[in-house]
């Protein structure tokens, strides 16, 4: 196991690169701006005011997300790139493009220190609101790809607990503001890497060009509640609450901490911030 920078990755032609969608991203964008031709049109037509606020809406969700597209474009758009040799990993989310460069963003894992892999299904309830503003929730479905590693990872755990902060708390980025709580890679336990799947190709193109070079176990599907968390201890209560933050819905994590714990806005978000501090990414 190998811990590199971006630049030190190889570019090699016979890399199976797995990257996340350019195409979808354009094509929800696109969408989003027809939404908003067709409601101005309608609101120009019926001097209906309402139909000017859903025109505002949907071209102010275009702009908010230009980054998400642009992103997609760049050459650090990847999350693996598959070699005879093993797996290039990039543990940075691609929205973070902007972190500095001589920052440890990849690990390279050789296929002999791959003892297997899987594909997990992983099902959540997480808290919400309704339009009416009152609590409600939402089912999530998350795609896994899990390694059962034979080498020490604790470089590795190390790299991540560095790129946690950074993207949960800005720590170390001088005069950088703007990151994205994105967390594409997690240790679940020191043996077992996950990887966020939402790149193309799909999974199981991903898992059957592994079968060459390890073992491939049956996919498995989990599910937890980060909704009915009263009865769980505190310990596991936190640990919930960093999963679901570092699931990218921070917004819901700090929503489940002021009903946990009875805290303002303020308060909850202090917390939340602070246990991405003070936890591993095995928590």
């Amino acid at each position: 196991m190998q811990l590199m920078r971006m630049a030190e990755v190889p570019a090699a032609d016979r890399n199976r690169v797995f990257r996340y969608s350019g195409s979808r991203a354009v094509i929800g964008t696109a969408v989003l701006v027809a939404l908003a031709v067709g409601a101005l049109l309608l609101a120009w037509t019926t001097a209906n005011w309402l139909a000017y606020y859903f025109a505002a809406v949907a071209t102010i969700f275009p702009l908010i997300f230009r980054r998400l597209v642009t992103a997609r474009f760049r050459s650090s758009n990847w999350l693996v790139r598959l070699t005879d040799h093993g797996l290039f990993i990039k543990f940075r989310s691609y929205l973070n493009f902007h972190f500095p460069d001589q920052d440890l963003s990849v690990v390279f894992i050789s296929h002999s220190e791959i003892r297997s892999a899987r594909f997990i299904l992983h099902k959540q309830e997480v808290p919400d609101r309704d339009d009416g503003g009152r609590p409600t929730t939402t089912a999530k479905t998350q795609k896994w790809v899990e390694l059962e590693l034979a080498s020490d990872s604790k470089k590795l755990a190390d790299a991540l607990t560095g790129e946690r902060a950074r993207a949960l708390d800005g720590k170390n980025l001088g005069s950088i503001s703007s990151r994205y709580h994105h967390l594409p890679v997690r240790l679940a336990a020191p043996d077992r890497l996950q990887i966020e799947w939402g790149v193309v190709p799909n999974a199981q193109t991903f898992l059957d060009a592994l079968t060459r070079h390890t073992l491939v176990r049956p996919t498995e599907t989990t599910s937890k509640d980060f909704v009915n968390l009263e009865e769980l201890g505190r310990e596991e209560q936190e640990s919930r609450l960093l999963e679901l933050t570092a699931s990218g819905d921070k917004i819901a994590a700090i929503a489940m901490a002021r009903r946990l714990y009875a805290y303002d806005l303020t308060q909850a978000k202090e917390f939340i911030d602070g246990l991405a501090n003070k936890r591993s990414p095995q928590a």
